[in-house]
């Protein structure tokens, strides 16, 4: 039902960005604002657009959104408030935490409107260490920095 709704809220979120695209365009003369002038094929183009809309929203959020594992192999009491200093230097705020998983939401509104609302990263715990999931884009950043606070690091 996740993927679903994923799906529809970016099927909406590109018609209204191309929207407002097209909109500006047309606010500053660079088109005209007529539809056939617009598109080619005018108004029976706006459904090959939103079919268009609708195959990219439906494969997004399986290529947007990952889980990424985190090789440390301490208890989630040793490395917390580590992570969640991590976190909040990120502007994370820990939203909740409930004992082997941890999410966090991202603290600005500009930045949730820009994730739309899809900014929560949820660590949870696996067998081999922990797993961070969320935002391809974030929680590729996320992981590597976390992995590399809680590794001890080798002085030669």
């Amino acid at each position: 039902m996740k993927y679903f709704i994923r799906s529809v809220k970016y099927f909406f979120y590109f018609a209204i960005l191309t929207s407002l695209i097209i909109a500006a365009l047309v606010m500053i003369g660079a088109v005209e604002g007529d539809v056939d002038s617009i598109f080619r094929g005018g108004y029976s183009a706006l459904w090959k657009i939103a079919i268009f809309f609708a195959v990219v929203a439906a494969v997004y959020p399986k290529v947007g959104f990952i889980s990424r594992d985190i090789p440390v192999d301490r208890d989630w009491n040793e490395i917390r408030d580590t992570t969640v200093s991590y976190f909040r230097d990120r502007r994370y705020d820990l939203e909740s935490e409930n004992g082997d998983e941890a999410t966090f939401r991202f603290r600005g509104i500009a930045g949730k409107i820009s994730k739309m609302y899809e900014d929560r990263i949820t660590l949870r715990r696996t067998g081999d260490g922990y797993e961070l999931e969320g935002l391809r884009k974030d929680v590729l950043r996320l992981a590597a920095g976390l992995e590399h606070r809680l590794t001890p690091q080798n002085e030669e």
